[in-house]
C-alpha cells in the first residue's frame, strides 16, 4: 500500500515571526524619530531665515523712507516704523506689512511688527550700536531673551 499524506495549505503557510514583526516596528520607529528631529530643526532654521528677510526689507524701506522724508522714523519700537513704513495703506514703502494680510504668517499683529516666533522686534532710532545717525533694528530669537545667539540684528 503506497502511504498518502494529506497536504494541509493552511498549516504549511509561510508567515512573519513575532520577531520579525517587531524588529521592523523599531526601524520604522527609529526612522519617524529620525524626521521628525529634523523637521523641528528646519522649521526653526525657517523661522530665522524668514526673520532675517524681515529685517533686510524693513532696513531697505527704512533707506527709502529717509530719502524721502529726510530722517528715519523716531521712536523706540515698531509702532513707528509700521506707522512709517505702512500706515493707513495709502503711502506704502513696504506692502508686506499688510495687517491684513492673509497668508501662512502675518508680520504685524495690533501695529507692531511681529519676527517669525511673533515677538516684537526691537527699533531704536537713533542706534545705540550703530553710528548715531542709523538705527538700531533687532530680533530676540526664539528664545525672546536679548543678547543671545540667536539673536539676528541689523549690525
Amino acid at each position: 500500500m503506497i502511504n498518502t499524506q494529506q497536504y494541509d495549505s493552511k498549516a504549511m503557510r509561510p508567515a512573519f515571526t513575532l520577531l520579525e514583526i517587531l524588529v521592523v516596528i523599531a526601524i520604522i520607529a527609529v526612522l519617524a524619530s529620525l524626521t521628525f528631529g529634523g523637521m523641528s530643526y528646519y522649521s526653526e532654521k525657517m523661522k530665522y531665515s524668514r526673520t532675517q528677510v524681515l529685517i533686510a526689507s524693513i532696513e531697505s524701506a527704512l533707506v527709502q523712507y529717509k530719502a524721502d522724508n529726510g530722517a528715519y522714523p523716531s521712536g523706540a519700537n515698531t509702532a513707528a516704523v509700521f506707522t512709517a513704513l505702512y500706515g493707513d495703506g495709502s503711502n506704502v514703502y513696504l506692502s508686506t506689512l499688510n495687517p491684513d494680510f492673509l497668508g501662512k504668517q502675518k508680520n504685524v499683529e495690533a501695529g507692531r511688527i511681529i519676527d517669525a516666533w511673533e515677538n516684537e522686534l526691537g527699533y531704536t532710532y537713533p542706534g545705540s550700536m550703530n553710528p548715531p545717525s542709523d538705527f538700531d533694528l533687532w530680533s530676540e530669537g526664539g528664545d525672546a531673551v536679548a543678547n543671545t545667539a540667536d539673536d539676528i540684528k541689523n549690525w
